[in-house]
C-alpha cells in the first residue's frame, strides 16, 4: 500500500511539473531565449518528465544514441521509403505508442483488480505493453510491404519507358534518369541510383540503391540490379535484359489478373448456388 501511495504521489508531483512547464512556456514572457531560432533553424523540442523517465530506464530501446537495434530501424526507414525523416523521430514515436499501450493496459489491469480478476491483471498489462512496443516495427514492415506491392506495379511502366529509350539510342545513365522522371517507387530508385552514381563509382551506387529495396528478396528487382552493375563493370548489353524484364512483368501482371478475375468467378457461383438454394 505504501509503494502504491508513494507511485502515486510521484505520477502527481510529475503531473503538476508538466503543467507548470507547460504554462510557462505558454503565458510567460521571461525565461525564453529569443536567439533561439536564430541559432538553429530547427530547434530541439524540449522532452517531457515522462520521455526522459522512459529514456533513462529503457536506453537501449528508445534512445537513439544507445538504441541496440539502431540498424535494424535504419533498414526498416529505407525499406518504408523514409515515413520518418530521423530515427529520433522514429523512437519518438514509440515511446508516445508504448505511452499509450501502457495507459491503456494499466486502466484495464486495475478495473481488472477492481473486479477482484487479480490473476489476470498482469496478463492483460504485459500484453498491452508487448503490443505498445513491437507496434511501431509492425507499422514500418506493413509501408515496407504496401511500397513492395506499389513498386512491382509501377516496376512495368518504368521498365517500358526504359526499353523505349534504350531501343531509341539514348545512353544508359540518361535513360535511367528520364525514366525516373516518370514517378513511382521503382522510377525512384532509378531517380536515386543515377544520383548516386554522379557522386560515387557504379558498385557503391547500385549497393546502396538495393539496400532501399522494399522487399530485399525482390528477384525482378535484384536482377534488374545486377544487370547494371553487369552493364558498368563489364561492358555486358543491357536491353535485352530490360526487355526480358518486361516480359517476365507483363506476365506476372497477367497471371494476377487472370487469379483476381477466377476468384470473383468463384464468388459469383457462390452466391448463385446460395440463391439457388434457397
Amino acid at each position: 500500500m505504501t509503494f502504491f501511495a508513494f507511485l502515486g504521489a510521484l505520477s502527481l508531483s510529475v503531473l503538476t511539473f508538466e503543467l507548470m512547464s507547460v504554462f510557462q512556456s505558454a503565458f510567460s514572457t521571461f525565461g525564453g531565449n529569443r536567439l533561439m531560432n536564430m541559432q538553429s533553424p530547427n530547434p530541439t523540442r524540449r522532452r517531457s518528465t515522462w520521455e526522459a523517465l522512459l529514456i533513462a530506464l529503457w536506453p537501449g530501446r528508445f534512445d537513439p544514441d544507445q538504441a541496440k537495434n539502431m540498424a535494424d530501424v535504419i533498414s526498416l526507414l529505407r525499406r518504408a521509403g523514409y515515413p520518418y525523416d530521423t530515427p529520433g523521430e522514429f523512437y519518438a514515436v514509440a515511446i508516445r505508442d508504448f505511452s499509450i499501450f501502457l495507459g491503456v493496459g494499466g486502466l484495464l489491469a486495475g478495473a481488472l483488480a477492481a473486479m477482484n480478476v487479480i490473476t489476470i491483471a498482469p496478463v492483460v498489462a504485459a500484453i498491452f505493453i508487448f503490443l505498445g512496443l513491437r507496434r511501431p516495427y509492425v507499422r514500418l514492415k506493413t509501408l515496407a510491404k504496401k511500397r513492395a506491392e506499389s513498386l512491382r506495379n509501377n516496376m512495368l511502366i518504368g521498365l517500358s519507358v526504359l526499353s523505349a529509350l534504350l531501343s531509341s539510342g539514348v545512353g544508359v545513365q540518361e535513360a535511367l534518369r528520364r525514366a525516373s522522371s516518370v514517378g513511382g517507387p521503382f522510377c525512384n530508385l532509378l531517380g536515386l541510383l543515377v544520383a548516386r552514381m554522379e557522386v560515387e563509382d557504379f558498385a557503391k551506387a547500385v549497393e546502396v540503391t538495393r539496400a532501399h529495396l522494399p522487399d530485399p528478396a525482390d528477384v525482378e528487382a535484384n536482377l534488374f540490379l545486377r544487370d547494371i552493375y553487369d552493364f558498368f563493370a563489364n561492358n555486358r548489353p543491357i536491353l535485352s535484359s530490360v526487355m526480358g524484364l518486361q516480359e517476365s512483368e507483363k506476365v506476372f501482371h497477367m497471371l494476377t489478373r487472370v487469379a483476381c478475375i477466377r476468384m470473383q468467378l468463384d464468388f459469383l457461383m457462390i452466391v448463385a448456388e446460395n440463391r439457388i438454394w434457397e
